[in-house]
């Protein structure tokens, strides 16, 4: 073999040597898992948000993390979702609704090393909360309060409609949070108040909706997941005004006077950058409201007129200053009522 060859050999060998030793190692990416409560991913409502929020994450993480979701279409999907979603390697594991609370925290004790985030349970004291789970609940009596004052102010008939998903002490916030502030400002309105009991209904919804309507009642608003756009459907082919819950739900009909929002997506996006920055605080227990931005209302200047927009931010104000206590229970509501006449 020439001199050339044998030198030209070795330049080859030795750069094919470096090109290998210089080869990236692939980043195995860390994982966040979402379970759905029965509603589905996709209810326009509480998961459709939650989702958005880790979708918003996964997209600006897309070098570190991937996200994904587990959809449970009965209470009895929770339990075997949740421990899916660590068998499947989640680092980091949403349960979306109260409705999963026990299941949640008996994944997490029996998943120690793994991180779970809640949102809307809390337990009812410090001593219950789990180091490796963070608690996020809102105040959704204060955002219900300021779309209550919107329906006293603009209900022409003076009979509003409450549409609840599931009967309970969350949905109860909403209920009790409406009716203050329709009486607030319209202490003669009527409300009706009904439960479906389902959170995926679109025919119960409408059905309740639709004799809510038949009875008098001018705004519909709901809180009931997806089974709400039965509420919003029944609102469209009357004509009366519908308020949405979660989300801007002004898609669902050109009848929608505005929507309680509910920062689910924010708050989920918030939690899981810490934990992707090993900042996750386990044992935290968060309640979002006003003061917080953890809820508020769509306002849409062609609904809502400037008087009433007014009155609204007043009321808002003196929240945020905590100038005034919403109520969240019905003895509370009864006592505030009281307090009105």
């Amino acid at each position: 073999m020439s001199k050339k060859l044998l030198l030209t050999s070795l330049v080859f060998a030795l750069v094919v040597g470096s090109l290998i030793g210089c080869t990236p190692t692939k980043v195995e990416l860390k994982t966040v898992t979402m379970v759905t409560d029965s509603g589905g991913v996709d209810d326009k409502s509480f998961n459709q948000s939650a989702w958005e929020g880790l979708e918003t994450f996964g997209d600006a993480n897309k070098d570190k993390v991937k996200v994904n979701y587990i959809e449970s279409s009965t209470a009895d999907d929770y339990a075997p979702n949740l421990t899916a979603s660590v068998t499947e390697g989640a680092g980091l594991t949403w349960a979306v609704g109260y409705m999963m609370a026990q299941q949640l925290q008996d994944a997490a004790a029996n998943n120690p090393d793994v991180q779970f985030g809640i949102i809307d349970w809390a337990p009812e004291t410090a001593d219950e909360a789990l180091e490796n789970v963070s608690y996020v609940t809102f105040k959704e009596h204060e955002g219900s309060f300021l779309v209550g004052l919107i329906a006293g102010l603009t209900t022409k008939s003076n009979n509003v409609g409450f549409v609840g998903g599931m009967s309970g002490g969350l949905i109860k916030k909403f209920e009790v949070g409406f009716c203050a502030g329709v009486k607030t400002v319209n202490p003669d309105a009527k409300v009706q108040i009904e439960y479906a009991e389902d959170w995926g209904n679109l025919d119960k919804g409408e059905q309740i909706a639709t004799t809510m309507i038949n009875n008098g009642a001018d705004v519909v608003y709901h809180a009931a997941g997806g089974t709400g756009i039965g509420v919003a459907a029944a609102c469209n082919n009357n004509q009366v005004h519908f308020i949405g819950v979660d989300v801007d739900q002004s898609e669902l009909t050109q009848y929608t006077l505005t929507s309680m929002l509910k920062r689910v997506d924010t708050a989920v996006k918030t939690v899981s950058g810490e934990w992707l920055a090993d900042e996750f605080e386990g044992k935290k227990i968060q309640a979002l409201g006003l003061k917080e931005d953890g809820v508020g209302y769509v306002y849409d200047p062609a609904k809502i007129s400037d008087e009433i927009k007014a009155i609204v931010s007043d009321y808002e104000a003196k929240v945020k200053a905590g100038e005034l206590s919403i109520p969240s229970t019905q003895e509370e509501l009864d006592a505030y009522l009281a307090g009105l006449k």
